[in-house]
């Protein structure tokens, strides 16, 4: 969604400036290094690998991650910039692209390539182009719980924590089950869930009230009802991370 935003507001457009308002999201480069990377570079290509974003330049490639709270605004030359913008991209006629990120969780940097920043990352493959062999080899390696496996964005990239619980709802399979526990037709299921769920939500802008009936994620909260009516759902830590999920629905196999 954030990819398809950008791109058709900014593909093709020039960089006249950039202001760096937050040096603390700088990944790996100096703010003065930054700007002369970019302004005057123009907008050839917007791309997307997981959660990473590459705005490909003229020369070079600007790389955003958003992190968990991170989001990329259009401002025209006389709104108020939010009090949580870190960056500016100011184009040619004015408009502004603003990276705004409450918690700083997110960064931004360069590379030579996408694919050069992939590769020296060491990011897998992205969660909608894997194929569902590839997710299986990568996952029954595993011992580890399934979600943690779905969250390792060296196995997988671009699945975040409310979506690994999607799926795995979705899927029925319980967040703590090991991986290499799993046959290869329930490690096929997840891999095609997972994919059902990213691609709802970017046809509803990841708007969760939109989600189908059903979906976890129209109302995820330790407690409440499971969707399909089968019980409350109830919150545990995996890898250290909120999950929720339906006890009843998803049983350890």
């Amino acid at each position: 969604m954030v990819r398809r935003f950008v791109e058709e507001r900014c593909q093709g457009r020039t960089i006249s400036r950039l202001k760096v308002i937050d040096e603390g999201i700088l990944d790996g480069i100096g703010k003065e290094a930054l700007v002369r990377s970019v302004q005057g570079r123009r907008i050839v290509a917007v791309k997307r690998h997981g959660k990473q974003l590459f705005l490909e330049l003229s020369d070079g490639v600007l790389t955003v991650h958003l992190g968990m709270t991170g989001d990329l605004l259009m401002l025209n030359r006389k709104e108020r910039t939010p009090s949580h913008v870190r960056v500016l991209i100011i184009l040619e006629d004015g408009t502004r692209l603003a990276y705004d990120d409450p918690r700083k969780f997110g960064a931004i940097g360069i590379a030579s390539s996408a694919n050069e920043f992939v590769t020296e990352r060491r990011l897998g493959p992205d969660a909608l182009q894997i194929s569902s062999k590839e997710f299986v080899e990568r996952a029954h390696s595993s011992r580890r719980a399934i979600k943690s496996v779905l969250l390792d964005q060296h196995v997988l990239a671009g699945v975040g924590n409310l979506y690994a619980d999607e799926a795995l709802y979705q899927a029925k399979v319980h967040p703590l089950t090991p991986a290499n526990e799993l046959s290869n037709p329930i490690l096929k299921k997840i891999w095609a869930r997972t994919r059902q769920v990213l691609r709802i939500s970017i046809n509803v802008s990841t708007d969760f009230s939109k989600l189908p009936g059903g979906f976890l994620l129209r109302s995820r909260v330790a407690g409440g009802p499971c969707p399909l009516g089968h019980g409350r759902l109830q919150a545990i830590k995996v890898g250290g991370r909120t999950t929720i999920f339906c006890p009843n629905c998803q049983r350890i196999i």
